[in-house]
């Protein structure tokens, strides 16, 4: 790990409120679904996220690549040809595995895999509940001035020769029924010197048999980007997931920051986006056995009709409607290298 030589200006601490849902599982801060959202792009599209990591550089970061002899056009390239993966779903004890050792790299002022109490990712993970895993993986980096700059500092990997970041995110040498499934993201602010402004972890795995969750987001595209940006996020919309064999409907309402999530059984689905009774959206989505993503741009044309009216219409005929089945779900300087694990069919990175 290579020691900053550089002073970052102090900040005062700002630690996001965690929503608390049903069962008391912590859903995503706005950082952190921000964060979400941008790895399942890279995941889902890398050709799009090499362009925006490759970007609009900062003096920092530019005089970084310098120092440690990155070659951009090489990186985009190599980023843009990796194979989409399915998306990820949130992991509230990933995620606490993840703020955990953010909060201890952030007090104890250090970077690395293994925790001030000698513990290891794995052990930190399965410590926090997530037991018997298929394969983890862990992404750490102490030094960021921002959600972006993490994000460029995991893909570029800068520092790092095998780059066991990026692989981390994108797992290009991995089949898709192999790919990680879930993610937790740490992130803790500190007005510390040495590390910060602040310190983030992101926490992988995947599980045996563990079902697919249709994941996403709704939101105002204000900015025009085409991509979710913090505060976009609408909280309260109701997402309903009709399976079209049984008519049964699954049924959650988007966290504040305005992802969500749901957990469902192979099949054929209508899914439904509404606000106060009124759709947004209605779209066919098919789940298998890996996560699909479907986001909802409400600054988009609405459809105007009644969420009753759309979910009765998807009754089969050869079945008597069934009641809606709601479920709970998880409601210059150079920068400094950093660290990063890539475990179970990988070597580690560090």
């Amino acid at each position: 790990m290579t020691r900053p030589n550089f002073r970052r200006s102090l900040r005062f601490e700002n630690l996001e409120s965690r929503e608390l849902l049903s069962g008391g599982i912590a859903a995503p801060t706005a950082q952190e679904q921000y964060m979400l959202e941008l790895i399942n792009q890279a995941r889902m599209n890398p050709q799009a996220a090499a362009v925006r990591v490759t970007s609009n550089l900062t003096p920092d970061i530019t005089s970084t690549l310098v120092y440690y002899n990155v070659d951009l056009n090489a990186t985009e390239q190599a980023i843009a040809s990796a194979p989409a993966q399915p998306p990820l779903a949130w992991n509230p004890d990933l995620a606490a595995a993840a703020q955990a050792h953010s909060q201890d790299m952030a007090t104890n002022q250090f970077q690395s895999h293994t925790g001030s109490d000698g513990s290891t990712a794995d052990q930190r993970m399965q410590q926090a509940g997530y037991t018997n895993a298929s394969s983890t993986g862990e992404n750490a980096f102490a030094y960021a001035t921002s959600i972006d700059e993490a994000m460029q500092a995991f893909l570029i990997d800068w520092g790092v020769p095998d780059q066991g970041h990026r692989r981390n995110i994108l797992q290009p040498d991995v089949s898709s029924s192999n790919a990680y499934q879930s993610v937790g993201i740490g992130i803790a602010s500190t007005t510390n010197s040495k590390v910060g402004p602040l310190v983030i972890t992101q926490d992988f795995g995947s599980q045996p048999n563990q079902q697919a969750d249709l994941v996403g987001v709704a939101y105002y595209d204000n900015q025009h980007t085409g991509l979710y940006e913090i505060g976009e996020g609408q909280g309260g919309v109701q997402i309903d997931a009709t399976n079209l064999a049984t008519g049964q409907t699954t049924s959650t309402q988007t966290w504040s920051t305005g992802g969500y999530q749901i957990a469902l059984s192979p099949g054929q689905y209508q899914i439904t986006a509404s606000v106060n009774g009124t759709v947004f959206q209605t779209l066919p989505v098919t789940i298998g056995t890996q996560n699909v993503e479907q986001d909802f741009v409400l600054s988009n044309t609405w459809d105007g009709r009644s969420r009753d009216q759309v979910i009765n219409s998807l009754v089969p005929a050869a079945t008597t409607s069934q009641p809606t089945a709601p479920v709970s779900t998880p409601a210059v300087n150079p920068l400094p290298t950093f660290s990063g694990s890539w475990t179970s069919w990988q070597a580690q990175v560090d």
